[in-house]
């Protein structure tokens, strides 16, 4: 299947700071979604994320994140990368400020090395991102997109960026009312990317990981307060600002 967008107009659209996407005590945060992944909530999991909130802008700055691998895969090292990126080496994602925004870039937060274990946290797994309409591999979400695409991932010779250039993947977002503000669901897809980009699902029906990502501050005091052992982390500081 092809990842060309089809055009729909959102209903409505909201701001990431707008107070009424927060839920407080009770509502749903990354690691919520993340337990409900991995009890295999998955009928749940597409209610929301077929009926999520339409965005007017992609997010911007550090997300927390967590992740659930939900396929089983035989080969070992396809296997290792994917677990890394679902495990606890990931800790969230970063999106760039843009001038426009519906398209940015940003990296992945994951550990430097899967040997060493207190190996920093660093930005690496460099994406392409863009704010859609609608996307044919999730053809039943109600809201816009985000998608995330991986055709040129590295940054430096990390060798999980390398792993990465040869298992190719894509990942598509939404936006839900969460506990500290929107938080984003999120489908990891494994296929192939042609010379031009475009990205091909070897089963658009089977995903490999469910990853979720917050952006509010108070998911990211939590992260440091309740889900973090320690690890240093190198940040960008500025973010860089993308131009497009």
């Amino acid at each position: 299947m092809s990842t060309s967008a089809v055009s729909k107009k959102p209903v409505k659209t909201y701001d990431h700071d707008d107070p009424s996407l927060r839920t407080g005590e009770g509502g749903l945060t990354v690691w919520t979604l993340q337990e409900m992944a991995q009890g295999k909530q998955f009928d749940e999991l597409n209610d929301l994320f077929n009926n999520g909130l339409a965005m007017n802008s992609l997010p911007v700055g550090l997300a927390a994140g967590a992740a659930a691998r939900v396929l089983d895969i035989d080969n070992k090292v396809i296997a290792d990368a994917l677990g890394s990126l679902t495990g606890k080496n990931w800790r969230g994602k970063v999106f760039f400020p843009s001038n426009n925004k519906r398209v940015s870039k940003g990296r992945n937060r994951l550990k430097a090395s899967m040997l060493l274990p207190n190996s920093p946290i660093v930005p690496m797994c460099k994406f392409d991102t863009m704010l859609l309409d609608s996307h044919p591999l999730v053809p039943d979400a109600k809201s816009n997109i985000v998608i995330l695409s991986y055709t040129d991932p590295e940054t430096r010779p990390y060798l999980l960026e390398m792993a990465f250039t040869k298992i190719q993947v894509y990942d598509i977002q939404v936006a839900v009312k969460g506990k500290y503000g929107p938080v984003f669901i999120g489908k990891t897809w494994l296929g192939k990317y042609d010379k031009q980009g475009e990205f091909t699902a070897f089963n658009p029906d089977k995903l490999i990981a469910w990853y979720f990502l917050d952006f509010n501050d108070g998911a990211l005091k939590e992260q440091q307060e309740k889900h973090w052992d320690g690890s240093q982390e190198e940040l960008l500081d500025p973010i860089p600002l993308v131009e497009n």
